[in-house]
């Protein structure tokens, strides 16, 4: 904290300007106060914090390094450690990120941040562990959720990583990313039923696939008629032929006649059942 009568005043200016908003006068305000007085570690941490607003990462990386010169504590490094990962300067983070989790075990946020890191650099097993730590102090921490789960599928652990996407999508029903990567497990622990009526579901909540409904029931039904028939004619003839042969190429020409038809729902059944067929054959 400064320590003369007009150091005090000064620094209270900008502490003024900086809950007005005014972002860029407190900045100057700040960097005139150093000049003028030298600085102390709050005024470091709140200019850090000014440059971090204003995207300025280095100059905030400077400015919480030298708060630091002043005395650790566990917000100085959580705050370079933060700095570090917008800077992508992983592997230096996470030293930072450790010792503000050194210095309050609960500190939640730098353990979120910490997992992030080690994500970035590849070490599955320690991002893990941070993530299962952050659930310990807040369960429904979506960032922690959504890491899971793809830790868990990069492995090909996919019940586990299930697990972790039902969850998110418990506390976030509408997250349409979610549900597609839901889908995507399904389909590879060979769920298929479970799959069609999840793709089933996306499709009719999802925006592209309505725009691509509502364009494909535009077309004519006369623009697929030629000299093998019309469109339901072809269709009923390549049931026939699947019936025959279960064969795959027939059943993804048939999901596209119901394609074109704007059976979008039988569309996907006969695909992902021709691919299906090609996963067993």
């Amino acid at each position: 904290m400064p320590a003369t009568r007009e150091k005090q005043q000064w620094f209270d200016r900008c502490v003024a300007l900086e809950k007005e908003g005014k972002i860029d006068e407190a900045i100057d305000a700040y960097e005139l106060l150093i000049a003028e007085f030298g600085g102390a570690k709050e005024i470091f941490i709140n200019l850090g914090a000014l440059y971090a607003r204003k995207c300025r990462y280095d100059d905030a990386l400077r400015s919480f390094m030298s708060a630091l010169q002043h005395g650790e504590d566990c917000l100085t490094h959580y705050n370079i450690g933060a700095v570090l990962y917008r800077l992508r300067n992983f592997e230096k983070a996470i030293p930072h990120l450790r010792s503000a989790v050194n210095l309050n075990p609960q500190f939640v946020l730098a353990i979120l941040v910490m997992g992030l890191c080690y994500s970035r650099i590849n070490d599955v097993i320690s991002a893990r562990e941070c993530f299962e730590k952050v659930l310990e102090f807040w369960p429904n921490n979506l960032v922690a959720l959504t890491a899971l789960a793809l830790i868990h599928f990069q492995v090909q652990e996919f019940r586990k990583a299930m697990e972790y996407v039902d969850a998110v999508l418990r506390l976030d029903s509408a997250n349409q990313e979610m549900q597609k990567f839901r889908a995507k497990i399904l389909y590879r622990m060979k769920n298929y039923n479970e799959y069609v009526h999840a793709i089933k579901k996306i499709k009719n909540i999802s925006r592209e696939y309505l725009i691509f409904d509502e364009f494909v029931q535009t077309l004519p039904l006369d623009l697929f008629t030629d000299k093998y028939g019309n469109i339901n004619q072809k269709i009923d003839q390549l049931k026939k032929e699947v019936h025959e042969k279960q064969d795959a190429s027939r059943m993804i020409s048939l999901s596209l006649c119901h394609l074109l038809k704007g059976e979008t729902d039988e569309a996907i059944e006969w695909l992902v059942e021709a691919s299906r067929r090609n996963v067993i054959h």
